[in-house]
Protein backbone atom coordinates (compact mmCIF):
# COMPACT_ATOMS: atom_id res chain seq x y z
CA UNK A 1 0.00 0.00 0.00
CA UNK A 2 1.37 3.40 -0.99
CA UNK A 3 1.79 6.15 1.60
CA UNK A 4 0.33 9.52 0.66
CA UNK A 5 2.45 12.64 0.44
CA UNK A 6 0.54 15.91 0.39
CA UNK A 7 1.12 19.66 0.52
CA UNK A 8 -1.19 21.18 3.15
CA UNK A 9 -0.20 24.82 2.60
CA UNK A 10 2.81 27.08 2.99
CA UNK A 11 4.59 28.69 5.91
CA UNK A 12 7.41 31.20 6.35
CA UNK A 13 10.76 30.25 7.87
CA UNK A 14 13.43 32.94 8.25
CA UNK A 15 11.68 35.05 5.64
CA UNK A 16 11.45 32.23 3.08
CA UNK A 17 8.07 30.82 2.02
CA UNK A 18 8.21 27.02 1.99
CA UNK A 19 5.63 24.27 1.33
CA UNK A 20 4.20 22.40 4.31
CA UNK A 21 4.47 18.72 3.32
CA UNK A 22 3.04 15.81 5.30
CA UNK A 23 3.23 12.04 4.92
CA UNK A 24 5.76 9.72 3.34
CA UNK A 25 7.05 8.34 6.65
CA UNK A 26 3.76 8.26 8.53
CA UNK A 27 0.31 9.82 8.68
CA UNK A 28 0.39 13.60 9.21
CA UNK A 29 4.15 13.55 9.81
CA UNK A 30 5.88 16.74 8.71
CA UNK A 31 8.65 16.22 6.16
CA UNK A 32 10.96 18.47 4.15
CA UNK A 33 12.61 18.26 0.73
CA UNK A 34 16.38 18.69 0.38
CA UNK A 35 15.56 21.53 -2.05
CA UNK A 36 13.71 23.40 0.72
CA UNK A 37 16.49 22.73 3.23
CA UNK A 38 19.02 24.17 0.78
CA UNK A 39 16.95 27.35 0.34
CA UNK A 40 16.62 27.92 4.10
CA UNK A 41 20.32 27.22 4.76
CA UNK A 42 21.30 29.53 1.86
CA UNK A 43 23.21 26.90 -0.09
CA UNK A 44 22.78 24.90 -3.29
CA UNK A 45 20.73 21.71 -3.26
CA UNK A 46 23.66 19.83 -4.83
CA UNK A 47 25.75 20.59 -1.71
CA UNK A 48 23.01 19.20 0.54
CA UNK A 49 22.73 16.07 -1.63
CA UNK A 50 26.52 15.63 -1.65
CA UNK A 51 26.58 15.84 2.15
CA UNK A 52 23.83 13.23 2.38
CA UNK A 53 25.43 10.90 -0.19
CA UNK A 54 28.85 11.05 1.46
CA UNK A 55 27.28 10.18 4.84
CA UNK A 56 24.42 7.96 3.66
CA UNK A 57 25.19 5.34 6.34
CA UNK A 58 24.14 7.91 8.97
CA UNK A 59 20.55 7.89 7.62
CA UNK A 60 18.04 5.07 7.99
CA UNK A 61 16.11 4.54 4.75
CA UNK A 62 12.36 4.88 5.26
CA UNK A 63 12.80 6.40 8.72
CA UNK A 64 15.14 9.36 8.23
CA UNK A 65 15.17 9.70 4.47
CA UNK A 66 13.76 8.51 1.15
CA UNK A 67 14.86 9.29 -2.40
CA UNK A 68 11.76 10.19 -4.41
CA UNK A 69 13.64 9.47 -7.65
CA UNK A 70 13.72 5.76 -6.85
CA UNK A 71 11.06 5.02 -4.20
CA UNK A 72 7.80 3.40 -5.32
CA UNK A 73 5.99 3.11 -1.99
CA UNK A 74 4.91 6.76 -1.77
CA UNK A 75 2.10 8.37 -3.75
CA UNK A 76 3.30 11.82 -4.83
CA UNK A 77 3.56 14.36 -7.64
CA UNK A 78 6.86 16.26 -7.63
CA UNK A 79 5.37 19.26 -9.41
CA UNK A 80 2.80 19.56 -6.62
CA UNK A 81 5.73 19.64 -4.18
CA UNK A 82 7.09 22.84 -5.73
CA UNK A 83 9.55 21.43 -8.27
CA UNK A 84 9.48 22.20 -11.98
CA UNK A 85 10.09 19.68 -14.77
CA UNK A 86 13.68 20.83 -15.41
CA UNK A 87 14.62 20.46 -11.72
CA UNK A 88 13.04 17.00 -11.65
CA UNK A 89 14.81 15.76 -14.79
CA UNK A 90 18.24 17.15 -13.82
CA UNK A 91 18.21 15.86 -10.24
CA UNK A 92 20.02 12.59 -9.58
CA UNK A 93 18.47 12.48 -6.11
CA UNK A 94 15.36 14.14 -4.71
CA UNK A 95 15.64 13.51 -1.00
CA UNK A 96 12.74 13.75 1.42
CA UNK A 97 13.69 13.96 5.10
CA UNK A 98 11.71 13.35 8.26
CA UNK A 99 12.29 15.53 11.33
CA UNK A 100 14.77 12.95 12.63
CA UNK A 101 16.51 12.89 9.24
CA UNK A 102 16.79 16.68 9.19
CA UNK A 103 18.35 16.67 12.69
CA UNK A 104 20.92 14.13 11.47
CA UNK A 105 21.72 16.30 8.45
CA UNK A 106 22.27 19.42 10.57
CA UNK A 107 24.67 17.52 12.83
CA UNK A 108 26.73 16.74 9.73
CA UNK A 109 26.87 20.43 8.77
CA UNK A 110 28.88 21.22 11.93
CA UNK A 111 28.38 25.01 11.93
CA UNK A 112 26.87 27.28 14.57
CA UNK A 113 24.74 28.94 11.89
CA UNK A 114 23.22 25.58 10.93
CA UNK A 115 22.38 24.90 14.58
CA UNK A 116 20.62 28.26 14.90
CA UNK A 117 18.61 27.60 11.73
CA UNK A 118 17.73 24.14 13.08
CA UNK A 119 16.14 25.73 16.16
CA UNK A 120 14.00 27.98 13.96
CA UNK A 121 12.90 25.12 11.70
CA UNK A 122 11.93 22.93 14.66
CA UNK A 123 9.94 25.78 16.18
CA UNK A 124 8.39 27.22 13.01
CA UNK A 125 7.84 24.01 11.03
CA UNK A 126 8.01 20.62 12.74
CA UNK A 127 6.49 21.80 16.06
CA UNK A 128 3.43 23.28 14.32
CA UNK A 129 1.90 19.87 13.65
CA UNK A 130 -0.50 19.69 16.61
CA UNK A 131 -1.82 23.23 16.12
CA UNK A 132 -2.47 22.77 12.41
CA UNK A 133 -4.19 19.40 12.87
CA UNK A 134 -6.43 20.66 15.68
CA UNK A 135 -7.49 23.63 13.54
CA UNK A 136 -8.22 21.35 10.57
CA UNK A 137 -10.42 19.07 12.70
CA UNK A 138 -12.31 22.08 14.04
CA UNK A 139 -12.81 23.43 10.52
CA UNK A 140 -14.35 20.11 9.41
CA UNK A 141 -16.74 20.12 12.37
CA UNK A 142 -17.78 23.73 11.74
CA UNK A 143 -18.25 23.08 8.02
CA UNK A 144 -20.62 20.22 8.87
CA UNK A 145 -22.67 22.47 11.16
CA UNK A 146 -22.80 25.07 8.41
CA UNK A 147 -24.08 22.47 5.94
CA UNK A 148 -26.77 21.19 8.32
CA UNK A 149 -28.05 24.73 8.87
CA UNK A 150 -30.18 26.01 11.72
CA UNK A 151 -29.21 28.34 14.58
CA UNK A 152 -25.87 26.59 15.09
CA UNK A 153 -24.78 27.42 11.55
CA UNK A 154 -24.63 31.16 12.34
CA UNK A 155 -22.08 30.66 15.12
CA UNK A 156 -20.24 28.07 13.01
CA UNK A 157 -19.87 30.62 10.22
CA UNK A 158 -18.41 33.20 12.65
CA UNK A 159 -15.90 30.68 14.01
CA UNK A 160 -14.88 29.54 10.52
CA UNK A 161 -14.22 33.14 9.46
CA UNK A 162 -12.15 33.68 12.63
CA UNK A 163 -10.11 30.52 11.96
CA UNK A 164 -9.44 31.43 8.34
CA UNK A 165 -8.37 34.99 9.15
CA UNK A 166 -6.30 34.15 12.26
CA UNK A 167 -3.04 33.34 10.37
CA UNK A 168 -3.29 36.65 8.51
CA UNK A 169 -3.92 38.59 11.74
CA UNK A 170 -0.99 36.80 13.41
CA UNK A 171 1.29 37.71 10.50
CA UNK A 172 0.15 41.35 10.61
CA UNK A 173 0.87 41.47 14.35
CA UNK A 174 4.24 39.75 13.85
CA UNK A 175 5.26 42.17 11.10
CA UNK A 176 3.89 45.30 12.80
CA UNK A 177 7.17 46.40 14.40
CA UNK A 178 9.11 45.82 11.15
CA UNK A 179 6.53 47.79 9.15
CA UNK A 180 6.54 50.66 11.65
CA UNK A 181 10.34 50.81 11.56
CA UNK A 182 10.40 50.74 7.74
CA UNK A 183 7.79 53.47 7.48
CA UNK A 184 9.67 55.64 9.97
CA UNK A 185 12.90 55.26 8.03
CA UNK A 186 11.23 55.86 4.67
CA UNK A 187 9.56 59.05 5.92
CA UNK A 188 12.84 60.40 7.21
CA UNK A 189 15.39 62.07 4.98
CA UNK A 190 17.86 62.16 7.87
CA UNK A 191 20.99 60.07 8.08
CA UNK A 192 22.43 58.68 11.31
CA UNK A 193 25.99 58.17 12.46
CA UNK A 194 27.29 54.82 13.69
CA UNK A 195 26.80 55.66 17.35
CA UNK A 196 23.10 56.40 16.79
CA UNK A 197 22.69 53.36 14.57
CA UNK A 198 24.12 51.02 17.22
CA UNK A 199 21.29 52.23 19.50
CA UNK A 200 18.75 51.54 16.74
CA UNK A 201 20.20 48.02 16.43
CA UNK A 202 19.86 47.57 20.18
CA UNK A 203 16.14 48.37 19.93
CA UNK A 204 15.91 45.63 17.28
CA UNK A 205 17.52 43.12 19.64
CA UNK A 206 20.97 43.31 17.98
CA UNK A 207 23.61 44.26 20.54
CA UNK A 208 26.79 45.66 18.99
CA UNK A 209 28.74 48.82 19.84
CA UNK A 210 29.88 51.56 17.47
CA UNK A 211 33.52 50.44 17.24
CA UNK A 212 32.60 46.77 16.79
CA UNK A 213 30.20 47.80 14.04
CA UNK A 214 32.97 49.67 12.24
CA UNK A 215 35.28 46.67 12.62
CA UNK A 216 32.63 44.25 11.35
CA UNK A 217 31.90 46.30 8.22
CA UNK A 218 35.63 46.67 7.51
CA UNK A 219 36.03 42.90 7.75
CA UNK A 220 33.08 42.46 5.38
CA UNK A 221 34.66 44.89 2.86
CA UNK A 222 31.81 47.37 3.21
CA UNK A 223 34.07 50.02 4.76
CA UNK A 224 37.67 50.75 3.77
CA UNK A 225 40.89 50.64 5.78
CA UNK A 226 44.06 52.68 5.39
CA UNK A 227 43.92 56.30 4.22
CA UNK A 228 40.14 56.17 3.73
CA UNK A 229 39.59 54.47 7.10
CA UNK A 230 35.89 53.72 7.80
CA UNK A 231 34.68 55.26 4.54
CA UNK A 232 32.35 53.08 2.41
CA UNK A 233 33.38 51.58 -0.89
CA UNK A 234 31.88 53.49 -3.80
CA UNK A 235 29.48 50.72 -4.81
CA UNK A 236 27.67 51.02 -1.47
CA UNK A 237 27.46 54.79 -1.82
CA UNK A 238 25.99 54.37 -5.32
CA UNK A 239 23.39 51.97 -3.92
CA UNK A 240 22.30 54.69 -1.50
CA UNK A 241 23.33 52.95 1.73
CA UNK A 242 25.88 55.52 2.95
CA UNK A 243 26.92 59.13 2.57
CA UNK A 244 30.29 60.72 3.35
CA UNK A 245 29.93 64.21 4.80
CA UNK A 246 32.61 66.83 5.20
CA UNK A 247 33.17 68.62 8.50
CA UNK A 248 35.70 71.06 9.97
CA UNK A 249 37.27 70.55 13.38
CA UNK A 250 40.14 72.61 14.78
CA UNK A 251 40.46 74.27 11.37
CA UNK A 252 41.03 70.89 9.74
CA UNK A 253 38.73 69.25 7.20
CA UNK A 254 37.55 65.77 8.03
CA UNK A 255 35.16 63.20 6.57
CA UNK A 256 32.49 61.21 8.37
CA UNK A 257 30.47 58.22 7.17
CA UNK A 258 26.74 58.28 7.92
CA UNK A 259 24.02 55.72 7.18
CA UNK A 260 20.96 56.57 5.09
CA UNK A 261 17.45 55.30 5.81
CA UNK A 262 17.86 52.74 3.03
CA UNK A 263 21.19 51.68 4.50
CA UNK A 264 19.65 51.19 7.94
CA UNK A 265 17.02 48.84 6.53
CA UNK A 266 19.66 46.96 4.54
CA UNK A 267 21.99 46.44 7.51
CA UNK A 268 19.21 45.37 9.87
CA UNK A 269 18.01 42.80 7.33
CA UNK A 270 21.56 41.43 6.98
CA UNK A 271 21.82 41.03 10.76
CA UNK A 272 18.41 39.39 11.07
CA UNK A 273 19.13 37.03 8.17
CA UNK A 274 22.40 36.04 9.91
CA UNK A 275 24.44 37.34 6.97
CA UNK A 276 26.47 39.55 9.31
CA UNK A 277 28.22 37.98 12.27
CA UNK A 278 27.91 40.49 15.10
CA UNK A 279 30.67 38.78 17.09
CA UNK A 280 33.26 39.56 14.40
Amino acid sequence: MKRDLKVTGTTEILGIEVPVIEGGFGSNQKVMLSKTIAEIHDTEVKHINELINSNIDEFEEGVDIVDLKVVDTIDYNLENLGMNKMQISKSQNIYLLSEQGYMTLVMLMRTNKAKEIRKQIRKQYFAMREIINSDEDLKKELAYKLMVGGIGSIEAHKQLVALETRPLLQKIEKDKDKVEFAETVQRSNDTVDFNAFSKILSNEGIIIGRNKLFELLRNEDVLMTGVNHNQPYQRYVKQGYFKVIEYIKNEKIGFKTVITGKGQQWLIKLFKDNKLNKTA
